[in-house]
């Protein structure tokens, strides 16, 4: 049954009630999916292999591997609702800045030195562009990014800042209704008018995967509800009209009836999925190993392709096709896994504790 009664808040109440959050392991396992499935991509598609044609039947499957950004997305909706209801927005800032900056510092400061080397992609770094990309700001400099990865946590920051600012005047259950809806009919109003300005601070690219996440949460908290499922099918539409209006790869390759088909088909599994972890029909898959998987996805995400396209580089000459990318992906793997282990494990409390204590010292 679709519509059923969602837990209330008595009318007094300033905030919705007390909830227990279960750890949800399978987004853990969502989240690396979505990674691998960018790392696929980028490896599939990278010139270092000498041809553009490397994996000629592979790359069929994997060229859909660049949509995983959008579930990274549709997953952070529905993750950061979580994470900052009930917090402060001091509260929620600092966890966002002590969760994002520690592997993305090293990363610009690993991957940018290794660039002033000579070891590059296709650019060398100017100081100006590495001190840019050091704040994460460098979109909103105009000065372009150290890595291709990178252009997705502008889009990851202009939602965190929106959600802080939502923070201030209190997260409940109808304010994040009237929240979505406003950003939905921004959305429409900024296309329509082309207002770059309103574009660029309604994170248009991501908003449609994040107004789905946000969504999907209130069900999961909630229970089901009309309200918060035609935001669902809302944010369905407007991302798949989004997506097919930029003329996907899929579409020159397999033609216009297969092509479409394989895009909806591939943008409708992201959400069925999603859909099943706000029912708790996923609930089962509660592996703690999956843990371990969540943590690597960040730096996974933000070294996979400066090293990767080195090493494959280096080994396919000796190795082959075949062998060279297992093994490539088996590096960035432990990369990931190191950053992982002797950046963010260190780093993040003190940082989160730091930041902390500077802002109580305005108390």
């Amino acid at each position: 049954m679709l519509i059923s009664e969602p837990r209330t808040v008595p009318a007094a109440a300033a905030v919705d009630p007390p909830f227990v959050q279960p750890r949800l392991r399978v987004l853990d396992l969502l989240r690396f999916v979505a990674a691998m499935a960018v790392v696929l991509f980028h490896f599939g598609e990278t010139r270092a292999w000498g041809t553009v044609n490397a994996f000629p039947a592979l790359s069929g499957v994997t060229m859909f591997g660049s949509y995983g950004v959008r579930l990274f997305f549709m997953i952070s909706g529905f993750v950061i609702l979580m994470s900052a209801w009930g917090r402060t927005p001091g509260e929620f800032v600092v966890s966002r800045i002590a969760r994002l900056y520690p592997a993305y510092w090293a990363s610009v400061i690993i991957l940018g030195g290794i660039a002033l080397m000579g070891f590059i992609t296709d650019h060398r770094p100017t100081l100006s562009e590495l001190l840019a990309n050091l704040t994460m700001f460098q979109h909103g400099l105009r000065i372009r990014d150290l890595e291709i990865v990178y252009w997705t946590l502008w889009h990851e920051l202009v939602f965190y800042v929106m959600i802080a600012c939502f923070a201030v005047v209190g997260i409940t259950y109808r304010r994040v209704l009237g929240f979505m809806g406003g950003w939905i009919f921004l959305l429409a109003l900024a296309e329509r008018l082309d207002i770059s300005l309103l574009k660029v601070g309604l994170a248009q690219f991501g908003a449609p995967y994040f107004i789905a996440g946000m969504s999907l949460y209130l069900i999961y908290r909630f229970g089901n509800s009309l309200l918060p499922w035609l935001f669902v099918g809302l944010a369905y539409a407007f991302g798949l009209v989004q997506l097919l209006g930029e003329g996907p790869s899929a579409i020159k390759r397999f033609g216009e009836p297969l092509g479409t088909a394989l895009v909806v088909g591939v943008i409708s599994l992201m959400f069925l999925v999603m859909i099943l972890v706000a029912l708790g029909r996923l609930d089962g898959i509660d592996w703690r190993g999956l843990t371990l998987l969540g943590a690597l996805t960040y730096p996974l995400y933000l070294f996979h392709h400066h090293v990767g396209f080195l090493m494959i580089q280096w080994l396919n000459p000796v190795l082959g096709h075949r062998v060279t990318l297992p093994v490539v992906i088996g590096i960035v793997l432990v990369v990931a896994w190191a950053v992982y282990r002797f950046v963010e494990v260190p780093a993040q409390p003190r940082l989160k504790a730091a930041l902390s204590r500077s802002l109580k010292i305005a108390d």
